[in-house]
């Protein structure tokens, strides 16, 4: 998968729907909690759009990706307090990498999770990485008529976090992007683990 996420690695922070995206993602994010001081992992970074947004206020940012070309951009841009690792997500790694030891306050996840090869599994290990109080937070895009093997609607996030072993705190639909013919509504979901 990293390979394919590596062909966009160039002009990723030129794409102005993904700058959209980050900075609507993020707006949203600091509607619901504060960042301030806060360790951070960012599960899907890219390029670190939001990883950026997010290290203007959090106390401490690791942001992950599988693909390496992504994370090399991310590097370039020396963020202060901000970690970059290109690495799978498994047990193992959590387990393994330094970076990954403490838990994380806050994990964030924009665009990624509709990618994953096993939304649920992932979930239990996101988890898993996050202290009591922690919370989960996830933007994707609403599954649509146009694509129903696409995206997510409210039960599936709820009732995967629910097997994960996570309250669900909030789903709703923070914002959209205009497409060429269509309005793209993106889904965002906050889970909170349950003590």
């Amino acid at each position: 998968m990293s390979e394919s996420w590596d062909d966009y690695a160039d002009d990723w922070d030129t794409n102005q729907d993904v700058i959209t995206y980050s900075e609507k993602a993020y707006d949203s994010l600091c509607q619901l909690i504060s960042l301030d001081g806060l360790r951070v992992l960012d599960f899907g970074c890219g390029t670190g759009l939001l990883t950026e947004l997010i290290s203007r206020k959090a106390g401490a940012v690791v942001g992950l990706d599988s693909s390496e070309k992504m994370i090399e951009v991310l590097q370039r841009k020396q963020l202060p307090g901000v970690d970059a690792l290109a690495v799978e997500l498994s047990a193992q790694e959590v387990a393994s990498n330094p970076h990954l030891h403490s838990k994380f306050d806050l994990i964030v996840a924009s665009s990624v999770c509709a990618f994953l090869p096993n939304y649920e599994d992932t979930l239990l290990l996101l988890k898993s990485m996050l202290t009591p109080d922690g919370l989960f937070v996830q933007w994707d895009w609403c599954q649509s008529e146009a694509e129903p093997d696409f995206g997510f609607t409210e039960e599936m996030i709820s009732m995967a976090y629910g097997k994960a072993g996570m309250d669900v705190l909030k789903i709703d639909r923070p914002f959209a992007l205009e497409g060429k013919d269509r309005t793209m509504w993106v889904i965002m979901g906050v889970g909170k683990v349950i003590a």
